[in-house]
């Protein structure tokens, strides 16, 4: 390697040439002589950036030559080194023509730079590590209650008779630890005597990934069973793994022997002392659910240095390798059987499933699917078979399914058939198609079987007026009959909202008869929300007067009385704190608290409605079934004004035990209504207000939906003249804006 030595003078320089320089005649000297004949300066010697000391170095004319003791490297950096040189008695080492050497002059120091790929390097394997400490929920010990009543009766007109059926629950129970379970009884009346059902559950975490459980009248490893009934008695056993996720590898630089430690979250999962070289950190465990820090803190002889890297989660709820499975046995309406059911990831949105279940009577089921889902849709195909032993013969029914849904634009169409083999004539199909067309939204769907007069069509056209109103017509049609009909809503302000509409419906009429005149039916309601966690409703139609309300928060409650029935549900529990006793909505053996951010939204679980979101925008999901995913969704056509979504749906795994938390907020954007007043106070009327990021429509009442960030621009008049300028902070319902500008906002 030839190199430049700045500074050094002609003459050193040309009686080192001299020196070096075989007479004439000669034979041309070895290297190692060349080498020795190299002055010898006392020189501080730097390797990778540490000080090794003041030590005698050969510099050689061509640095490549340059001779050091050998007690400047250390024995893992053994690789600089080309072979060991003795000058005058004296052993030198003889540095390796790939390693960079520097000569600084004016400090004398010599500088060896590091060349990682001459090191061994280390490895180390963090597949053993924990990546987080296992969640094993949120320890929980109370009282669960609930109650649930129906009433019937008609005032108008009076003598019908009447009927009351109620549902009412108390349980004691909990989760802790491995351990989960409750005991209690579920008081029901439906026919004019009320029946008790004792009952009890309980469930113990065998591993981190195993549980076992058994019931009496409730269903195993579902958690408390709340207002449901149930006359299982059996035991389950529910298993999942795969959830963490192993990143190949990662690289850590390291010049000089080092202490290093790393840590997963601030938590630190390993330390070692690793070589020079390249250390490589493999198989570094994370959940697949949530985004990891990874930091690796080195220590060597020129001081402390971090190193960091995020590992982003998979966005896809069941990975590749994930897996959940569930086994029951029991018995149940008086039949012994046992089923079993599971769900595998095979990574990129693709999943697969399976369910069984076989009775003592003879009855067998079998089913699998595959399945893909992406942000834009997904896709599902399944197989399904039924067997049954009937008057001694045995018959078995395959049928197959196919679903799919995808975005194409604005638009969001879905289709499907079901195809039982051998019945052909039993086929359906159907589609839908759903847009939003801003103001206008658009739906749209049909089925039919391969029979006749199997058919059916329906549609709605609705048109929004900007935050304030929107009319709905809506159609329907089947053989023998229709619907056809008009609603409007209109809000008149943030916390009023008006219903109303008209429909006629003729129905297939029934064999042998003619069919019936068609039926008209009207009704209108309002709506009042007194704050984020209650409402006051009222209905009225041509035979019936109600009113209602219904209550979120620590404890859930609804209501309703009319002219025709009365209805009243409430559900909570007490929970045993350290600080004392407090009230929520459930004790949570297995749940999920959702966070939205929004409050008010419906939820739907598994298609069914489980409940709306509190004054913090959480709801608490339970009722899981074992050994499955489940999709949330959220029902947009109850959505509150001012909220844009993301994604309607999630498919989430649900825990084995515990309560767990979900965060969805970052999928809401939550618009806020506020009233723009002028200086004088007035409001400011059917204007709007522009600022950089956009422009916001007032209503004549000067109310308009605000984004949730800061909002300085100005408002303007119909006619873009410029009224005045404003400043909405977050929090704000009112503003007042002051003197125009000068210039108008670009």
């Amino acid at each position: 390697m030839r190199a430049h030595l700045p500074g050094l003078s002609a003459a050193l320089w040309a009686a080192m040439l001299l020196c070096a320089a075989p007479p004439v005649g000669a034979q041309p000297a070895s290297p190692e002589a060349v080498a020795c004949a190299a002055p010898e300066l006392l020189l501080e010697v730097v390797v990778g950036g540490a000080p090794r000391g003041a030590v005698p170095v050969r510099l050689g004319a061509d640095l490549a030559d340059t001779l050091v003791p050998p007690d400047v490297l250390r024995a893992a950096e053994a690789g600089y080194a080309a072979q060991t040189v003795t000058c005058d008695d004296v052993p030198f080492v003889r540095l390796s023509g790939q390693v960079a050497v520097t000569f600084d002059q004016p400090r004398q120091r010599l500088l060896i730079r590091p060349r990682l790929d001459r090191l061994q390097g280390d490895t180390l394997n963090l597949a053993g590590a924990a990546a987080v400490v296992p969640d094993v929920g949120r320890p929980v010990w109370g009282v669960e209650y609930g109650a649930d009543v129906q009433a019937t009766y008609a005032l108008i007109p009076a003598g019908a008779p009447a009927t009351f059926a109620a549902t009412v629950n108390a349980d004691v129970g909990g989760s802790g630890g491995a351990w989960s379970g409750s005991a209690g009884a579920l008081l029901e009346r439906s026919d004019g005597s009320w029946r008790a059902h004792p009952r009890a559950q309980v469930s113990v975490g065998v591993t981190d990934g195993v549980r076992v459980g058994a019931a009496w009248n409730a269903q195993p490893l579902e958690g408390s069973p709340g207002l449901s009934s149930s006359d299982f008695r059996g035991v389950a056993l529910g298993a999942q793994g795969g959830f963490t996720l192993l990143d190949p590898e990662r690289r850590v630089d390291l010049p000089l022997e080092a202490d290093v430690r790393v840590f997963l979250d601030g938590r630190e999962v390993a330390a070692r002392r690793a070589g020079p070289g390249v250390l490589r950190l493999v198989d570094i465990p994370h959940p697949a659910g949530a985004p990891v820090t990874v930091q690796v803190e080195v220590t060597d002889e020129s001081g402390v240095r971090v190193q960091e890297w995020v590992l982003e989660p998979d966005p896809d709820p069941l990975p590749r390798g994930a897996y959940l499975a569930a086994v029951r046995a029991g018995a149940s309406r008086g039949a012994w059987g046992a089923d079993v059911r599971g769900e595998y990831g095979l990574g990129r949105g693709w999943r697969v499933g399976a369910s069984g279940s076989a009775q003592l009577g003879g009855a067998l089921s079998a089913g699998a699917r595959v399945a893909y889902a992406d942000a834009r849709g997904g896709a599902q195909a399944s197989v399904q078979v039924t067997s049954a032993v009937t008057g001694g013969v045995r018959s078995t029914v395959t049928t197959l399914g196919l679903r799919g849904e995808t975005q194409v634009g604005a638009a969001r169409v879905s289709a499907f058939t079901v195809l039982p083999l051998g019945a052909w004539q039993d086929t359906q199909l159907g589609a839908a198609l759903n847009a939003n067309l801003d103001p206008w939204t658009l739906s749209v769907s049909a089925r039919t079987a391969l029979r006749r007069d199997t058919w059916s069509v329906e549609g709605s056209v609705t048109r929004t007026f900007d935050t304030v109103g929107s009319v709905t017509l809506s159609a329907a049609a089947q053989p023998g009959g229709w619907r056809l009909g008009v609603a409007g809503g209109y809000r008149p302000s943030p916390r009023w909202d008006l219903t109303g509409g008209v429909r006629a419906v003729q129905v297939p009429p029934a064999p042998g008869s003619e069919a019936p005149a068609v039926a008209w039916q009207a009704g209108a309601g309002a709506g009042f929300q007194v704050d984020t966690g209650n409402r006051v409703t009222a209905r009225v139609s041509r035979d019936d007067l109600a009113v209602g309300g219904s209550h979120v928060g620590r404890v859930l409650a609804s209501g309703e009385v009319g002219l025709r029935g009365a209805s009243a549900r409430v559900q909570g529990a007490v929970v045993a704190l350290p600080d004392g006793p407090s009230a929520q909505a459930t004790l949570g053996q297995r749940a999920v608290l959702l966070q939205t951010g929004v409050p008010g939204l419906s939820i739907l679980l598994g298609g069914v409605f489980v409940g709306r979101t509190d004054a913090a925008g959480s709801v608490l999901l339970s009722g899981f079934t074992p050994g499955e995913t489940a999709e949330v969704r959220v029902d947009l056509r109850d959505a509150p004004f001012g909220v844009q979504v993301g994604t309607d749906r999630r498919v989430i795994v649900p825990p084995q035990a515990g309560l767990t938390v979900l965060d969805w907020r970052a999928n809401f954007r939550v618009l806020r209504w506020v009233q723009v007043r002028g200086a004088d106070g007035t409001p400011v009327g059917n204007g709007r207000v522009v600022w950089s990021g956009g422009a916001v429509l007032l209503d004549d009442e000067g109310f308009g939906l605000f984004p949730a960030q800061v909002v300085r621009g100005e408002v303007r008049s119909a006619g873009d003249e410029v009224l005045c300028v404003l400043d909405v902070t977050p929090g704000a319902q009112e503003v007042r804006c002051g003197t125009p500008p000068d210039r108008p906002v670009q």
